[in-house]
């Protein structure tokens, strides 16, 4: 929408408010700078009038279909035409009632979305109504969401909606067909990349719910917040998955109250939601969603928070949210941390402030992801940082934008206070931070929309910062010859900030129009017919700057202003070649046109018959968009030298017409569109006489293969009529003449081209567009005279000046119209009467001519008026629709001797279709021409090329931002204002908007007979002309409201009918077809249960068909039905307040006539019969769907059809009948196995249907836990928690008293905090189940389902079934067969559970797969039904299941096992653990048994152990916090058991994950996770056997216990020490400290270093040949191997799994706090992997994967100092493989850790120091990998002082001591690896200092030369560039370093 205050105001007189009746809101301005704007005020007043009034009506009259939904499109119409113009009385009525309208109860989801949108479109301007003039109530809008997202019913389909998934588009072929479409500027953007989606509206339920909540929250009340609060904060459980919680949550809390409010909006919330997410940061529940939450406070509140404590956390966590690949030995996990990249720029922009400290962050920021930007490093994480840029600028430019425009301070939103606002030099500061990385991403092969958008707003606040580092990339890339891909790069990105360089002095940048010509000049030969991208980027370069620049000869200006600046001297002079540019930018063109020449490989090729290739037309869209936008803004002067340029060029030569002559065509049409007084004086008089000569001859006319020429002549003449139609005018005499015999060619390519020289006369006759659109209104002629151009440069153009000229039709343009009607319609109609008649006989030739004069006469539309007819009642309405005024400017008409031609039309073309078809014709092109015909003859809008509207709107959105002027350093208007040829593309778009937008009250009685006439077409036999007919009649159908209903009985009786034959065939499909069409509504899946009721049985009953074309269409009913048919209401009542909602509009005069009062007193008994008769339309439709499944001998696809339809079908409000309850019961045992899967989840749908309400009440948790209700709520473990926890204490109640008791149904409520009512579940002696009720009292339906389970043998063959395997491999336990079982069994009771788990004992024992997961399915459905039984019923079903799950447990298999876990995590899912407390601890004694002296862990099947290890973790899963203590009452009996040291590896790591699920339990909110750090305490003592005497861990290889084994068993000779004896036995040892040790080296630590290697492979290979033995002897040697070894091993065993438990707490925990780990880093470090992990080195790899957990975890400031004192402790160790491995820990710890180094610069001293000691290590390996870590550091800037730590280094250098020399080396070759694409300012003095040691003993020379090869190979890409920026000694010296060493003398 066009913003322009001033013009507003200027618009909005007294006068015109008076006439009005009201003041405007905020109404389309660009509706006043069209022709007929003085015609629409009356219109809209009108237009509303209607539209508020009837949609009241309707609403009052409880008339929902069709009246809500009719005037409620149309209300949505009216504020797409005149946007917001009503008064703030009527815009708030309106809102009220949209809100209501939402609310209504049970409301359909589809007309929930629509209304939602409604209300988000009456809302989306939010300044205009404040809180105080609206208020709204929250809770039933959130009672309205929790329906959407209620999982029992979404999850099974019983509640259904439509959730689009919408393609983003964006290839080759894609922007082809948009080009091809022919759209002009918009198209050519989107062509060349500029063009992204704008702000659309939601297309899905949940989008459009969400987007409301959101419009809606700055208007609930005052007290909402504390009430939300009450509502959400119990409802949080740190372990669930539903994240749909959290996302309400943090879209209903409001962030923009007042300041003065803020005790009623985040300080009621704040603390406790960061704490929450501090605490549960890996929770899967959404609690990332939070950051929407924290972004919208800062942006809403700005400078309310300090945020300033929380900065170095914020960016932690945006750089752990990015997925960089920055990890440990590429390992890397991602858990919850995905932000939104809209969040993470939202809050960095609104936390700026002038104390610099988000800056100061934001700067460590880009600095570390920077590099990941190149081109060179794209990968996974390229998008986020781009798409993170280019929000960073644009919401910065938003805020300078909010600061500083005036039209916001008038705004109710909270402005930023003084002290906070943005300061000059704070925008310069993040223009310079921001800049670096978007300039590393301009040669990115991908995303460069992206970064052209991120320049663009930069350059809007500084153009002399971001502009000449692109025109310098410019400049170098034209130069290159071989890298193309830069060249267009680099045009892309200057062309982005075009408009800020244009504005010279005006935006601060005075050198910026300087450059303009140079470029256009020197990007002319990038027009290239050879290379079509860089052709169309340099064409859009042209385009972009031709928008904005006018192409006049300003050299001569100074002789007119005096005061002329030596930038604009310049500029003026550099104007004088505007003529040459435009001369070369043809030549060029004409270059690719004789290069697009189609030539004829065979003589015998027609012209005619070839086919431009789709590239040729991408390439003619692109000239005609950039010729338009040269040719345009040329002065008369220069377009007089480019016309003659042209016409010598046309003229030359005759082309072939497909490609060039179609290029010629169409620029010689962008030269009559811009000045058709002269091109058309210099070619049409030429070529009428040409034609003329042509076609003198009789042979001429008749010759089917025409003559070049004549094809030529015929292309250039029908380009050129479409001109202004006045100028037309003194043309036609001469052009009649050659039309009279060119429209009688017998050449169809000749003949269709002369049509369409007529087509074009008459377009160019009626058309309403614009004269000219240049980017100035002023005279271009009289320039530089009067106005200075190149003043005008890029400025934009104010509405009140923009001075548009419009061409709309006058009197003598209708007049030639009509004769040109009356010239050649009527010889044509005449003929088709008398063929018609039978009196003259007629080819198919001569009626395909008679066509094609029709159709092009058809595109005279505005002349053409619709049929002023009664329209025709499909659907009986009390609010009938009406056509509503529409005004387009046209006051003629062209008529048919007095009649509307298009009803005459119609009737006669009814009369030749009849006659084509009753002749059984095989003219398949004459019914192609006659649908064309057709379309043009209904349709309103007469050419109907062109994407559609909504798409065209996007482009156009995209458009106007990527040239938007606002906010930018031109404070002025015009800087600011849109472009005056965006203001035309506007208004174009606003004129066809309005056409396309039109309201018609009705499909007429000739436009029925039309759709019935492409009905006909649509089942045609030939498939081409059943295609094109379904094509128009999908439009017909989405255009005429409810007009479906005019075929669905066609459609039923023919597939009543049937028939046989290949007619019959062609038929049935066609039908099928329409039913399956549009694609965006099918026919089939209209919400209209008549006509669902129609079709649906016709389907099923039609005849059959094995063609295989027919069976995949009837196959596509079930996809169609299952995406497109959502929920529909069988019974609705509109509710009350949206009755007094609409009330609002009508007067009590008004509401007491007579009349209506009548209406609204039977509203109500209408509104009750129409839900009858609905329902009982619905009952019939199951009732007939039943009738289809159960006739005998029926086919079998159709079974399984009418099955799936009615699964899609069923309602919330109307239960299926009983006669389909007794068909889905009787399909579970049919013999088609899909059947009898559709029947289960029928089943589960009439089980819900019949769920009896349960009975709540409501009760005080503190009361029930007998502890007082403290002031402030305590999150986590308390007192008031324990009654709803397993504790050992509590025993199952023994009496129905204990049983009865209040208990927690729910376990999501409580854990964070106790609502202030709790709703459980009454006594079970209240409940009432089917089970209760004698089947004689039961409903029909509920008894058949009685009687079915009831039955031995239904349930014996039932049992078969489901027992028997499906497909081979992919069977997994059913979450549908869980869902019903656990349905029936809830409502049937124990009688029918018993009879199942008697089956389910006996499969669970079975040693076949599918009998063990029906055994699973059956136990955990009947192990979560008995929740509200009595107790005998629960208890004695328990121990059934607890049999069942103990044999299965047994029994189970490699197959099962993971069904088995899924069955018992989903069977105590809510399992109350007081009343379930039996199972248990019955489920923890056979998972495991507590440990006997006797016992040992090698007598058990491990796999067995593993399965009920398994399961149990997945019991414990799903009960979480519930079954804490039950956890570590499993810890103890595994430590007693050993299983942590179990010998089998499989058991380890079972236990290892268990280990994660018992303590991730442990979510305390205040303090650490003391469990857990004693657990690690209590295993230390435990890994005594691998001390050595040192107090060093000796971790030993298999070869070396195994020689120990050989030495204790014959001598037992001391053991030597480790570290020695490693190299005499050949074999390594690892070894490291638990405890802290001293910083002193050991002196044998480095001894032979080169010997090493050899030793580790000996060893390695020793260890490989002797492992397998030695793991034998420790699992089954018993006495043979020495106890010490045996412990030893065990050791590793325990060590092993809980480095696995650590792992998995970290990566798949919910607190992912680690700060207790790091005691175990240190072991890691020792235990690491030597290089990639060995898969069969189970203790390296476990090791490497807690490093690596470690260091990606989301470290908070007191982990971090934990892991930089646990480094430092590492590097002061005896192991250098510890050290090595440290520091490649490091590495990704350090780097997710800049945050907290930037804030805090003691802990980047200590990372400093640590990096610098281990510089200095005596081991090489470990010295080069702190080089690199300290390249890292240098890069990211994390070093305090970076210059003086290269002093040191140098200092370093210069030392004696070859370790410290070497360590100085490293780190000035660190210094050059940290600007890989960048040079550093001291870059000369470290080479200088490099250059001394290149003769250095090694390694030093060799660490040299890998640095400076290093920086070669990064450097070269932009090598022009950085040779700049040295100097001569510095490329000399660097020449000298990098150039290999001469050896000739």
């Amino acid at each position: 929408m066009i913003q322009d205050e001033e013009y507003e105001l200027l618009v909005t007189t007294p006068e015109r408010i008076a006439a009005l009746g009201f003041k405007p809101q905020k109404e389309v301005l660009t509706n006043h700078v069209l022709p007929y704007a003085g015609e629409l005020d009356e219109e809209s007043t009108r237009f509303l009038q209607q539209v508020k009034t009837n949609l009241a009506k309707a609403v009052m009259l409880r008339e929902m279909k069709p009246a809500c939904g009719v005037w409620s499109s149309r209300l949505m119409k009216y504020l797409r035409i005149y946007g917001l113009k009503f008064g703030k009385e009527d815009h708030i009525a309106l809102i009220k009632l949209a809100y209501e309208l939402v609310l209504i109860p049970d409301l359909e989801p589809c007309k929930i979305h629509k209304f939602a949108t409604l209300f988000i479109m009456l809302t989306k301007k939010k300044h205009l109504v404040s809180p105080e003039e609206l208020t709204l109530q929250w809770r039933p809008l959130y009672d309205v969401g929790k329906k959407i997202f209620a999982k029992n019913a979404t999850s099974i389909g019983l509640y259904h909606y439509l959730t689009p998934n919408r393609g983003t588009g964006g290839g080759m072929l894609d922007m082809i067909r948009k080009f091809i479409s022919g759209n002009g500027l918009d198209d050519a953007l989107n062509m060349f990349g500029m063009a992204r989606p704008g702000d659309e509206l939601p297309t899905s339920l949940e989008g459009s719910y969400m987007s409301m909540v959101k419009c809606a929250r700055p208007y609930f009340e005052l007290s909402a917040t504390k009430e939300m609060l009450e509502e959400f904060l119990p409802q949080i459980q740190p372990w669930s998955t539903d994240t749909h919680m959290m996302g309400q949550m943090t879209g209903f809390l409001p962030v923009g109250l007042y300041p003065k409010d803020a005790a009623h909006e985040h300080e009621l919330w704040f603390d406790n939601l960061m704490a929450l997410w501090d605490v549960c940061y890996n929770s899967p529940c959404g609690i990332s969603d939070l950051m929407t939450l924290f972004s919208g406070l800062a942006k809403k509140n700005p400078g309310t928070v300090d945020w300033n404590p929380y900065v170095p956390k914020m960016f932690t966590r945006f750089l752990h949210a990015l997925n960089l690949p920055v990890n440990y030995k590429d390992m890397q996990y991602s858990k919850n941390h995905s932000l939104d990249t809209k969040d993470m720029a939202s809050w960095i922009v609104w936390t700026i402030n002038p104390d610099g400290l988000t800056l100061k962050h934001l700067r460590c920021f880009v600095g570390a992801v920077e590099s990941y930007l190149h081109s060179a490093n794209a990968g996974r994480w390229s998008y986020r940082l781009r798409d993170l840029l280019r929000k960073l600028a644009r919401e910065f430019l938003n805020r300078v934008r909010r600061e500083r425009e005036k039209r916001y301070r008038n705004s109710w939103e909270n402005k930023t206070p003084e002290a906070y606002k943005l300061r000059d030099e704070d925008i310069t500061e993040f223009v310079n931070i921001a800049l670096e990385p978007t300039l590393q991403a301009v040669y990115s092969r991908s995303g460069s929309l992206d970064i052209s958008i991120a320049l663009q707003n930069l350059a809007t606040l500084r153009p002399a910062i971001v502009v000449p580092p692109l025109l310098e990339r410019l400049r170098t890339s034209l130069t290159s010859l071989t890298e193309p891909h830069r060249v267009t790069a680099a045009m892309s990105a200057v062309a982005a900030v075009a408009r800020p360089m244009l504005q010279g002095a005006h935006g601060d940048y005075p050198e910026g129009p300087t450059h303009v010509v140079p470029l256009l000049l020197a990007v002319l030969p990038g027009l290239d017919p050879n290379d079509i991208k860089k052709t169309l980027v340099t064409l859009h370069f042209i385009l972009i700057f031709s928008w904005m620049v006018p192409y006049i000869d300003c050299s001569s200006a100074h002789e007119h202003y005096p005061d002329l600046t030596e930038e604009e001297l310049l500029t003026c002079q550099s104007t004088a070649q505007f003529e040459d540019f435009v001369l070369v930018f043809l030549d060029r063109l004409f270059t690719i046109i004789e290069s697009s020449v189609m030539e004829h490989v065979r003589l015998d090729t027609k012209e005619s018959d070839c086919v431009r290739s789709k590239t040729d037309a991408v390439m003619e869209t692109a000239i005609s968009s950039a010729a338009t936008a040269v040719l345009m803004q040329c002065s008369p002067k220069i377009f007089k030298e480019a016309l003659k340029k042209f016409k010598a060029f046309a003229n030359e030569s005759t082309y072939e017409t497909n490609v060039s002559g179609s290029m010629i065509g169409v620029l010689l049409k962008v030269f009559a569109r811009i000045d058709s007084e002269s091109t058309l004086a210099a070619f049409v008089p030429d070529l009428c006489e040409e034609l003329n000569e042509l076609l003198s001859t009789e042979e001429a006319i008749r010759d089917e293969n025409p003559q070049r020429d004549l094809s030529y002549s015929l292309v250039l003449l029908m380009n050129v009529v479409e001109c202004d139609g006045v100028v037309l005018l003194k043309y036609i005499p001469q052009i009649i003449p050659v039309l009279d015999k060119a429209l009688k060619l017998h050449a169809k390519y000749s003949l269709i081209r002369a049509c369409e020289i007529l087509s074009h006369m008459f377009t160019s006759l009626c058309y309403v567009d614009l004269k000219e659109w240049r980017s100035s209104p002023k005279d271009y002629g009289s320039a530089p005279q009067t106005w200075l151009p190149i003043r005008e440069w890029g400025r934009g153009c104010l509405l009140k000046e923009a001075d548009f000229k419009w061409h709309v039709p006058c009197e003598e343009e209708a007049a030639c119209a009509q004769m040109l009607v009356d010239r050649y319609l009527k010889p044509e109609l005449a003929r088709l009467r008398q063929w018609l008649s039978n009196e003259r006989d007629m080819c198919r030739e001569r009626r395909l001519r008679c066509f094609y004069v029709i159709n092009a006469v058809l595109s005279c539309s505005t002349f053409l008026p619709p049929p002023n007819e009664e329209p025709v009642t499909l659907m009986e309405s009390l609010v009938p629709a009406t056509s509503l005024p529409f005004t387009n400017g046209v006051k003629h008409t062209v008529t048919l001797d007095g009649e509307n031609l298009r009803v005459a039309l119609t009737r006669l073309l009814l009369e030749v279709q009849a006659r084509m078809l009753d002749d059984k014709t095989d003219d398949t092109r004459g019914l192609e021409m006659l649908i064309q015909v057709w379309e043009r003859a209904v349709v309103m809008k007469g050419l109907r090329s062109g994407s559609g509207l909504e798409a065209r709107l996007r482009s156009y959105g995209a458009l106007e931002r990527a040239l938007d002027g606002r906010g930018g350093v031109a404070g002025d208007a015009h800087g600011a204002a849109k472009l005056r040829t965006l203001v035309a593309d506007g208004a174009r778009l606003q004129d066809e908007a309005r056409l396309d937008l039109v309201c018609d009250a009705g499909i007429t009685p000739s436009a029925l007979q039309a759709l019935n006439a492409l009905y006909e077409l649509s089942i045609n036999t030939y498939s081409s002309v059943r295609m094109l007919a379904q094509l128009r009649l999908s439009w017909m159908l989405s255009h005429y409201p409810y007009s479906y209903r005019a075929l669905v009985p066609k459609l039923a009786e023919l597939l009543h009918q049937g028939g046989e034959g290949d007619e019959w065939h062609a038929r049935h499909k066609g039908a099928l077809f329409i039913m399956l069409g549009p694609r965006t509504g099918p026919l089939t899946a209209k919400q209209d249960w008549e006509v669902v009721k129609t079709l649906w049985p016709a389907i099923l009953k039609a005849p059959l068909s094995e063609k295989p074309s027919i069976l995949r269409l009837e196959q596509a009913f079930s996809e169609t039905l299952h995406r497109h048919f959502p929920t529909v209401n069988t019974r609705l009542v509109i509710s009350q307040s949206a009755i007094e909602a609409a009330k609002r509009f009508f007067t009590e005069a008004e509401l007491s006539e007579a009349k209506l009062a009548e209406l609204l007193a039977n509203a109500e008994a209408r509104e009750l019969a129409h839900s009858d008769k609905i329902e009982k339309i619905y009952t019939a439709l199951v009732d007939e769907l039943v009738d289809v499944a159960e006739t005998p001998n029926i086919q079998w696809r159709r079974l399984e059809l009418a099955m799936q339809m009615l699964t899609y079908c069923p309602s919330v409000q109307t239960p299926y009948t009983a006669r389909a309850v007794r068909l889905a019961l009787h399909s579970l045992l049919h013999d088609d196995i899909a059947v009898r899967r559709t029947a289960q989840r029928f089943t589960h749908f009439a089980l819900q249907q019949r769920k009896r309400e349960l009975k709540k009440i409501k009760v005080d948790p503190y009361e029930i836990a007998g502890v007082k209700k403290p002031e402030k709520f305590e999150p986590g473990y308390r007192k008031d928690l324990e009654w709803a926890m397993w504790s050992e204490d509590k025993k199952v109640p023994e009496t129905d008293e204990e049983w009865d008791r209040p208990w927690l149904r729910n376990p999501n409520y409580g854990f964070y905090c106790w609502p202030q009512e709790l709703e459980v579940a009454a006594p079970a002696s209240q409940q009432v189940f089917s089970s209760d009720v004698p089947p004689a009292e039961m409903e029909e339906g509920e008894r058949h389902i009685h009687d079915f389970f009831s039955d031995d043998a239904n349930v014996d063959k039932l049992v078969s079934f489901l027992t028997v395997e499906e497909k081979k491999g992919k069977d997994k336990f059913s979450g549908v067969r869980f869902s019903m079982f656990k349905s029936l069994f809830a409502q049937f009771g124990p009688v029918i559970t018993e009879k199942f788990l008697i089956h389910a004992r006996r499969c669970a024992a079975d040693s076949q797969e599918a009998p063990q997961r029906f055994a699973s399915e059956v136990a955990a459905s009947a192990l979560r039904a008995p929740r509200y039984w009595r107790r005998q019923d629960a208890l004695s079903i328990y121990d059934c299941v607890l049999e069942v799950y103990s044999a299965g447990l047994t029994s189970v298999i490699p197959e099962t096992m993971e069904d088995w876990g899924t069955s018992l995590a989903s069977g105590v899912v809510k399992l109350e653990p007081a009343r379930g407390g039996g199972v248990l601890r019955a489920l923890l004694q056979l998972c495991a048994p507590p440990a006997s002296s006797a016992q040992d862990p090698d007598q058990h099947t491990s796999f067995v152990v593993c399965a009920r290890l398994y399961a149990l973790q997945g019991a414990l899963g799903s009960l979480r916090w519930q079954t804490a203590l039950l956890g570590f009452e499993l810890l103890a009996r595994l430590e007693a058991a050993n299983f942590m040291q179990h010998p089998y590896q499989n058991v380890r790591e079972t236990v290892g994950s268990l280990l994660m699920t018992i303590f991730d339990t442990e979510l305390v909110f205040s303090g650490g996770a003391p469990r857990f750090a004693a657990f690690l305490a209590s295993v230390r003592p435990r890994l005594e056997p691998l001390y050595d005497e040192n107090g060093d861990i000796v971790i030993k290889t298999a070869a070396s216990m195994a020689q120990m084994a050989g030495v204790s068993s014959s001598s037992r000779a001391p053991e030597p020490e480790p570290e020695r004896c490693a190299p005499r036995v050949d074999v390594p040892v690892a070894s490291a400290r638990l405890d802290p040790v001293d910083d002193t080296q050991p002196e044998h630590e480095n001894a032979n270093e080169p010997g090493e290697s050899s030793e580790n492979a000996r060893g390695e290979r020793l260890d490989k040949n002797l492992s397998t033995h030695l793991d034998t002897a420790l699992r089954l040697g018993g006495d043979t191997v020495a106890t010490d070894l045996r412990d030893h091993a065990r050791a590793i065993n325990l060590l092993t799994t809980v480095l696995r438990g650590c792992m998995g707490m970290i990566v798949r925990g919910v607190h992912g706090a680690i700060t207790t780990q790091y005691t175990l880093v240190g072991t890691a470090c020792a235990l690491a992997a030597r290089g990639p992990s060995v898969p069969h080195d189970e203790l390296a790899r476990a090791a490497d994967g807690f490093l690596a957990s470690v260091a990606l975890a989301a470290n908070d400031a007191v982990a971090f100092q934990q892991a930089l004192r646990t480094m430092e402790t590492v590097a002061a160790g005896r192991s250098w493989w510890a050290r090595l491995a440290c520091l490649d820990f490091a590495q990704p710890l350090l780097f997710y850790g800049l945050p907290l180094l930037c804030d805090q610069p003691e802990l980047a001293v200590r990372a400093e120091n640590f990096t610098l000691k281990l510089m200095r290590d005596p081991r090489l390996e470990v010295r080069q990998a702190a080089g690199k870590l300290l390249t890292g550091l240098m890069h990211c800037g994390a070093l305090p002082d970076e210059e003086r730590t290269l002093r040191a280094l140098t200092r370093s250098c210069r030392s004696a001591a070859p370790l410290e020399r070497h360590a100085g080396v490293l780190g000035l070759c660190a210094y050059l690896a940290s600007r890989p694409y960048s040079l550093g300012p001291l870059l000369g003095r470290v080479l200088a200092e490099l250059a001394r040691h290149t003769s250095a003993p090694d390694p030093v020379p060799a660490a040299i030369r890998a640095a400076l090869a290093d920086f070669r190979r990064t450097h070269q890409d932009d090598w022009p560039r950085h040779r700049d920026q040295l100097t001569q000694e510095e490329l000399d010296l660097l020449a000298d370093l990098t150039s290999p060493p001469s050896y000739c003398a």
